[in-house]
């Protein structure tokens, strides 16, 4: 089996299953945030196992907000390609969709545990800034969200074929 790297498009070839980069950096924000927030809640007496239950609820929760924002925001071009809506692995989530939905799912779950919304505000809060940090590691790896053009010596090389027109 040989493992290959493609910059375009920013994907890891392991033989017969490829692997992208940008999916990887968030499934381990999401194991990492997981560990912080669970060590986090122990310290402030609170169950850790419930912080791994609402994990599942925030990552179902948040993944298709982040697509949905996305396309509400992209709708001229979806509402004449619905069948693309659904095609996440094209690119195209948002992290302000995500905290909406992990907000919307946080709240649900705490209602219902009758748990403190904010004391699980502030165990979870941290996770959700090193998660950001981690996944601008698969902006990096994508060549996408850079800023102008400049010839300072620590620029960052984008690829002709990712830069945008003009």
């Amino acid at each position: 089996m040989i493992a290959t790297f493609q910059s375009p498009g920013a994907t890891l070839e392991l033989g017969f299953i490829t692997l992208r980069w940008y999916g990887l950096l968030i499934a381990a924000a999401v194991l990492i945030g997981i560990w912080l927030s669970q060590r986090l809640a122990r310290r402030r007496q609170i169950n850790p196992d419930l912080i791994a239950d609402l994990s599942i609820w925030l990552v179902v929760t948040a993944i298709p907000a982040a697509r949905l924002y996305y396309v509400a925001f992209h709708w001229g071009f979806y509402q004449n390609h619905l069948d693309q809506v659904v095609q996440i692995w094209k690119g195209g989530i948002a992290i302000h969709g995500a905290i909406l939905g992990g907000l919307l799912a946080m709240a649900i779950f705490t209602y219902v545990q009758r748990l403190s919304f904010w004391q699980v505000a502030d165990v979870v809060a941290p996770s959700l800034i090193l998660g950001q940090a981690i996944g601008r590691w698969g902006n990096f790896f994508n060549s996408e969200a850079f800023g102008a053009p400049t010839d300072l010596p620590w620029k960052l090389y984008i690829p002709p074929s990712q830069r945008p027109p003009g």
